[in-house]
């Protein structure tokens, strides 16, 4: 129930894996605009796309699709500072030959580098996100692999029309949901339509968007807010025409803080989707509109408003209806873990549907529910941890997310990173190693980008000195390293540079253009 993303990226999944044995059923009202924003993925979502059977050249080019390296975030730590959280590197089958993971702390506390110098250590992809520059790399000469370590920007309306063309077996009813009929047990039994039709189920799913109309209206799955993580609940978008396109189309979704919370740059193919994040705790929708237009440096622009919804409902399976997409979660979209979570749950639902060819007891879905809990809440976590690192007080929205806020005592069931472990141990934990033992988790490698570009470090010179006591030879250790190091980078930055941009990267693999057109 409900078309848009959500919708039609279920209802293909569920035609696409199980047609032999179910009939699938789509009905969307006309009364509502798809909300629209979800225009940049990670890395998982190449996952969705395989299941589906779907290369890039099948549907890029119909969506408006660009390839993404990484997320850059500018202004995030302090004004004037731009930094790289790329794709693939530490934890991925690319990362090797490379210095441990403690040198990088050591070297830092040696030569003072920069913001960036982590992700230039331990991953290629930076270069590629640096100089906007793309490869599939046949040849092997980066560490770097191609289908594991790129995501997308994409016009999310169309590729749900992408899918609804693809899957035309998918029964598409247009009618507006004005009531429901349930069984004795409580169990959702129809869902009555505006035009008099009564639409009949064994399963649901509820792709209504915010409003929830089934899971947490029907249902009654009590919504648990994220405030307390996350201050930022309007936002204002809108799409921009490319001035200069081989420049602006970049390989990065662009993240750039502003007075009252960051503004979004997203590049598609035919023009650039973007927006303003903020929170009306700290700003009126009036004066957030004359923020977002100068830092856009134009005012005539049409921009949509969202009212945002942080948080989950309490469980996204209930008796026999499933939430998908902004009907069960949503965290705002820093990390691009909207259309993230929303595959998520649909592959996860393909999962417990196919382990016993539809037996389901209350043991599969309690799973379901565990598993897509402990997902949106890691990234409601990683999400909130941005704001607390930086080092920005020059507003009283900066001020409040870096001086005033308190994390210590936020707890909210168990955090994912391990089970019995709430928010507040995981954020002691990360207190932890990096106050008392020097030393950050590689397994919790987000973070740990997150935290070197906003300039923290493990150590300080202070502390190397200790090192020394302990490794008197760590000094010609660290300088064979940062020289060779340096070598590295200034050779892997003339070899990037002599690749195609990601604009012709795209028109020679995707959009088949030649230079003339």
């Amino acid at each position: 129930v409900g078309g848009g993303t959500s919708g039609w990226m279920t209802a293909a999944t569920l035609q696409h894996m199980f047609s032999d044995d179910i009939e699938v059923s789509l009905i969307e009202s006309d009364k509502f605009k798809t909300i629209g924003v979800g225009e940049s993925t990670i890395q998982p979502f190449n996952r969705f796309l395989e299941l589906l059977d779907l290369a890039d050249e099948d549907w890029m080019a119909e969506c408006d699709a660009t390839y993404k390296n990484s997320i850059r975030f500018t202004d995030f730590g302090n004004i004037g500072d731009q930094f790289e959280y790329p794709f693939g590197g530490l934890g991925s089958p690319d990362y090797k030959d490379k210095p441990e993971f403690q040198t990088w702390a050591n070297l830092v506390a040696k030569y003072d580098l920069g913001i960036n110098s982590f992700a230039e250590l331990h991953n290629d992809n930076t270069f590629l996100a640096k100089y906007n520059r793309n490869t599939k790399n046949e040849g092997d000469k980066l560490r770097f692999d191609f289908d594991r370590s790129t995501a997308y920007h994409f016009n999310a309306e169309k590729f749900g029309q992408f899918l609804k063309k693809r899957h035309p077996n998918i029964t598409h009813h247009v009618d507006h949901i004005c009531g429901t009929e349930k069984d004795d047990d409580g169990s959702l039994k129809s869902v009555l339509g505006e035009s008099g039709k009564s639409y009949s189920a064994d399963l649901f799913v509820d792709c209504t968007g915010f409003q929830s109309l089934l899971l947490e209206k029907e249902m009654g799955s009590e919504f648990i807010s994220f405030k307390p993580w996350l201050s930022n609940d309007s936002a204002l978008a809108t799409h921009i025409p490319y001035t200069n396109k081989e420049e602006q189309l970049t390989n990065v979704t662009n993240c750039t803080a502003i007075e009252n919370g960051w503004v979004w740059n997203i590049p598609l193919w035919n023009n650039m989707g973007t927006g303003y994040c903020y929170s009306s705790d700290f700003v009126d929708d009036q004066t957030a509109e004359k923020e977002f237009k100068k830092h856009l440096g134009m005012d005539d622009v049409d921009l949509h408003k969202i009212d945002i919804r942080h948080g989950r409902r309490k469980n996204a399976w209930v008796k026999n209806v499933v939430g998908v997409g902004l009907s069960y979660a949503f965290v705002e979209p820093l990390e691009s873990t909207s259309l993230a979570s929303t595959h998520l749950i649909i592959s996860r639902m393909i999962e417990v549907l196919q382990r016993r060819k539809f037996n389901l007891t209350k043991f599969d879905i309690d799973g379901f529910n565990y598993g897509a809990k402990q997902e949106i809440q890691e990234a409601r976590s990683f999400v909130s941890i941005h704001y607390y690192l930086s080092s920005r007080c020059d507003t009283p929205y900066w001020k409040y997310q870096t001086q005033e806020r308190e994390l210590i005592h936020l707890d909210d069931g168990y955090h994912p990173s391990s089970m019995g472990q709430t928010f507040s141990s995981w954020y002691m934990k990360v207190l932890h190693q990096h106050s008392s033992e020097h030393v950050w988790d590689p397994s919790d490698k987000g973070v740990a980008y997150i935290l070197a570009g906003m300039g923290h470090k493990p150590i300080s010179e202070y502390y190397l000195n200790w090192v020394r006591q302990e490794h008197p030879d760590v000094d010609n250790h660290l300088e064979n390293v940062y020289d060779q190091w340096r070598q590295y980078v200034d050779s892997i930055s003339a070899y990037v540079k002599t690749l195609p941009s990601s604009y012709e990267f795209l028109k020679e693999h995707i959009y088949g253009l030649t230079d003339q057109q």
